[in-house]
C-alpha cells in the first residue's frame, strides 16, 4: 500500500541556508538556520525559538552559497516541538505566500 502525496509540489530533501524575520514584531530580528526539506510550495525549517502558527515570515534562502539567495514572505502553518539532549527546537512548516514566478520555478528544479 502507497501513502498519497498531498502536497501540491513534491519536497526536496535539501539543507537551505536560510536567514529569517518574524514580521510584525518589534525589534525585528534576522535569524539563520538550516532547512529540512524545500519546495516551490514552501519549507520545513529546524528552529530554535517556538513561532506561532499563522505568524508570516520573511526568508532569505541561500540555494548555492551566498550570492543566490530568494527572498520570500512565508506563513508557519505548522510546528513540532522536539528534544535532544534536553534541547528544544522546532520543526516548523512554512508555506509562501509571495514568491517572484521565476523564483518559483528555481525551487521547483533545484
Amino acid at each position: 500500500m502507497t501513502i498519497l502525496e498531498k502536497r501540491k509540489f513534491p519536497r526536496l530533501p535539501l539543507t537551505v541556508k536560510v536567514k529569517y524575520e518574524v514580521l510584525k514584531v518589534s525589534p525585528l530580528r534576522e535569524e539563520e538556520n538550516q532547512s529540512k526539506n524545500v519546495s516551490a510550495g514552501g519549507i520545513c525549517l529546524v528552529l530554535r525559538e517556538k513561532i506561532n502558527i499563522g505568524a508570516l515570515l520573511r526568508l532569505k534562502l541561500s540555494l548555492q552559497g551566498e550570492a543566490n539567495f530568494i527572498i520570500v514572505k512565508g506563513k508557519v502553518v505548522w510546528a513540532e516541538e522536539f528534544s535532544v539532549n534536553d534541547y528544544k527546537a522546532y520543526d516548523c512548516g512554512i508555506e509562501f505566500i509571495d514568491v517572484d514566478p521565476q523564483d518559483k520555478k528555481t525551487l521547483a528544479t533545484t
